[in-house]
């Protein structure tokens, strides 16, 4: 540096180091120095040598990243027998390529089976539609005659006819009316009583009597009495009968008129009385007709005009009822946001069996079901899952811990495909699964971490939060959290084992 320095320095010109403007014994180079070049050629590959270094310390990284996962994957198996599997699988994988070839021929077919099988569905619920309006139409106009009979048989009673009923019912007010006179009657009767008992009391006084009483125990006694009233009451006959002949000169006419037909007169007074009675059962019953016609036309406007308002509220109720999953004709007690959803629900059971299939070794399918739920409970987003060992659908709570957890997280990687498929191709990016891996046997867990790996081939982050050793082996990149009484710590851990 002091030779470099003193090849800079000129006379007059301060030093940089002591500021003297004088250099009496200024350094001379050595022989072989390097230069200021020599040193920044010498800094340049310094440089690229620590970049190929730090290259090659990533690719070692990597490599025995890739040869932790690979021992802990292969186990103790002979690379000859990895091999041999290798090939194996490469065989597998082409055949069922090969096979899937013409799984787009036989989708087509299928989605056209699915279309002419709803059209006929749809077929079927608008006949039964109709014939359920149909149905009710009948019941009503059956409920309506029944009622018009049920109010005839009242008119009628217990009489053969209407008109009979009528008859009796006109006998029955002549008794009233008659009836009603001998009331009156009585009532003038006992008025008369009252003003004779109140003239016999003032007679009583008018003799000597305080009262009717002591004037009555003064009387006669009653055959007395009743021997001078039968006398009087002749007299008053006898005296009036030829009174009324004395004064009634037509009599001597009458006279000599032949003599009465009592018997024909008494006939022809009862066949007037008959036809009386008829004329007036003939003029009740032809009014009741009247009035029943006129109820009639009145009740088949009525129903003429209720008619269309019933058609549409049976329309709409029926509507409401396929909406709201209580349609009678409905196959199912679905509601149609359930309908909806179990269309997504279709595309996620589809898109989530690609794992299951996997992670299962091909044993479990999961399927949607929309069969009718016990007790009338709403129906339409259920799940079953086929056991292709015995070729039997079950219900899913039938599955072990381990079966139900890989089903689980079959559904949310289907979901998650599903979701990014309705987003435009957007993507979920980052999954975490928390536990559920100690269910989990050796095998099956190598396989559920086979299906995760495949997604970050697929540029995802997957997250496993787990106790589980086994996954210490399989997971490269591990944050690991230390509990201690002064807190807790977090290590990021890279390598893939401890």
């Amino acid at each position: 540096m002091a030779a470099e320095l003193a090849a800079t320095l000129t006379d007059g010109t301060p030093c940089p180091v002591c500021g003297s403007c004088t250099h009496p014994t200024p350094a001379a180079a050595q022989d072989g120095q390097p230069t200021r070049q020599d040193e920044q050629d010498a800094e340049a590959l310094h440089e690229q040598a620590k970049t190929t270094q730090k290259a090659a310390a990533a690719v070692l990284h990597g490599l025995r990243e890739q040869a932790a996962t690979a021992t802990g994957e292969a186990g103790d198996t002979p690379l000859t027998d990895l091999q041999t599997e290798h090939i194996t699988l490469t065989t597998e994988l082409t055949d069922a390529l090969d096979r899937a070839a013409d799984q787009g021929t036989v989708q087509e077919e299928l989605l056209t089976l699915d279309g002419e099988h709803t059209a006929q569905t749809q077929q079927h619920s608008t006949a039964t539609a109709g014939l359920s309006a149909r149905n009710a139409h009948y019941d009503n106009l059956t409920q309506q005659l029944t009622e018009l009979t049920a109010k005839l048989t009242a008119a009628r009673g217990t009489y053969p006819t209407v008109a009979a009923h009528a008859d009796d019912l006109s006998r029955t007010a002549d008794r009233l009316k008659e009836t009603a006179e001998a009331s009156r009657n009585l009532a003038v009767v006992v008025q008369t009583l009252t003003h004779r008992t109140d003239q016999a009391t003032l007679a009583a006084k008018d003799q000597g009597y305080d009262t009717l009483a002591l004037a009555q125990q003064a009387l006669l006694s009653d055959e007395d009495l009743r021997a001078i009233e039968e006398e009087i009451t002749q007299w008053r006959e006898a005296c009036a009968a030829h009174t009324a002949v004395l004064d009634n000169p037509a009599l001597e006419q009458a006279a000599a008129q032949p003599s009465a037909d009592l018997d024909a007169a008494t006939a022809a007074r009862a066949a007037a009385d008959d036809q009386h009675a008829d004329a007036a059962a003939a003029s009740a019953a032809h009014t009741r007709s009247e009035a029943l016609t006129a109820l009639a036309t009145d009740l088949d406007a009525a129903i003429q005009r209720l008619q269309p308002l019933e058609q549409a509220h049976l329309a709409a109720r029926h509507l409401a009822e396929l909406v709201t999953g209580n349609s009678p004709s409905a196959r199912v007690r679905m509601q149609l946001e359930a309908y909806v959803l179990a269309a997504r629900l279709e595309e996620v059971v589809t898109a989530a069996n690609t794992r299951l299939h996997i992670m299962s070794e091909g044993r479990y399918t999961l399927s949607h079901s929309d069969h009718q739920a016990a007790r009338g409970a709403r129906s339409g987003l259920g799940l079953q899952i086929t056991d292709s060992w015995t070729g039997r659908p079950r219900k899913t709570d039938t599955l072990s811990g381990g079966e139900s957890f890989f089903a689980s997280l079959s559904l949310a990687l289907g979901l998650a495909d599903v979701v990014t498929h309705e987003a435009g191709g957007n993507p979920l990016d980052t999954l975490f699964i928390d536990e559920g891996f100690g269910t989990l046997d050796e095998d099956t867990l190598h396989k559920v971490l086979d299906v995760l790996d495949s997604l970050r081939a697929h540029d995802r982050t997957v997250g496993v939060i787990s106790h589980v050793p086994e996954l210490r082996r399989r997971i490269t990149h591990r944050l690991h959290v230390r509990k201690s009484p002064a807190g807790s710590t977090l290590a990021h851990l890279t390598e893939a084992a401890e």
